[in-house]
């Protein structure tokens, strides 16, 4: 027998929302204030930079000390053992963290991951992604909170406190648009605010969502005079809401399933990646997105 179910008040005991949606405005000169929550670890950033030093991938034995390293210090610093750690501990939040990929998009297809293959930004070996549906575009996307605010787009601290008002998205940028977000955040810290709020004002058309990305002020969730409970809140959604990140990114297809889904038109995946058209497709470029932020 199959459920039948009446639309009412109860239906929250039953309907789950699935992953985050994404961050779009939907008037022109509508104005967002809102701050990235998803960030690097200590880990991350320090074993990173000691790669860098030593030129080439540290060892899984040199990773392991230095990670003991690092636990043990931020462990003295919380009055804590090593092991009573939590994730948001570990969290470094001057450093914002971003999936990265290349992707695709065509009609009857939608957003693909680009199945070409790369060393860094190079592209090595084209697929038949590229040959059909032309250059690959580079796409970041993050967690972003979207603060409640008053008619002067301060943040309405009552509503924070809360948590009425206060929006979870996943942001996807482009690479020109990223490069906006890393002006901004550049500008900042170049003003010893490295950890800050953004204002998001949509310039134009909702369909293009061309935005500009300016810093209103440092991050009011991060701040001393906040609740901490409230910092708290914001650094478990952003660990929360991260795992739907790369989902954003577009869907992951086997060359078998693309062919198909392109049409029959041509032979097989192999057959197209070896086709001279193919070798000659190489996506534009920007730089290397090894560091974001950081």
């Amino acid at each position: 027998m199959s459920n039948i179910m009446d639309f009412g008040f109860d239906d929250s005991k039953v309907i789950k929302a699935a992953g985050v949606e994404r961050f779009k405005q939907d008037r022109a000169g509508k104005i967002d204030r809102v701050s990235l929550i998803a960030f690097k670890t200590y880990h991350d950033v320090l074993l990173a930079g000691k790669a860098r030093e030593k030129g080439s991938a540290l060892t899984d034995v040199e990773k392991a000390e230095l990670c003991a390293k690092i636990d043990s210090k931020l462990a003295g610093n919380l009055g804590k053992k090593p092991e009573e750690l939590t994730e948001v501990d570990k969290l470094d939040i001057k450093s914002p963290r971003f999936s990265f990929a290349f992707t695709h998009w065509g009609d009857g297809v939608g957003g693909i991951r680009c199945l070409s293959t790369y060393e860094g930004t190079t592209l090595v070996k084209a697929e038949l992604c590229c040959d059909r549906m032309g250059d690959a575009d580079q796409t970041v996307a993050t967690v972003m909170l979207q603060y409640p605010v008053d008619k002067n787009t301060q943040v309405d601290m009552d509503l924070l406190r809360e948590r009425k008002y206060t929006e979870l998205w996943i942001w996807k940028l482009s690479s020109k648009k990223f490069k906006k977000v890393e002006g901004a955040y550049i500008d900042a810290r170049n003003d010893n605010r490295p950890v800050v709020d953004l204002k998001i004002t949509l310039d134009g058309d909702p369909r293009y969502q061309k935005q500009v990305i300016e810093v209103a002020s440092s991050a009011t969730w991060a701040r001393e005079d906040t609740d901490p409970e409230i910092r708290l809140w914001v650094l478990k959604q952003g660990l929360r809401a991260y795992k739907y990140v790369k989902d954003s990114l577009g869907f992951e297809m086997k060359k078998e399933a693309l062919a198909e889904k392109l049409g029959g038109q041509a032979a097989s995946a192999a057959a197209l990646a070896a086709s001279p058209e193919t070798s000659a497709s190489k996506p534009a470029l920007q730089q290397s997105y090894d560091d974001l932020l950081s």
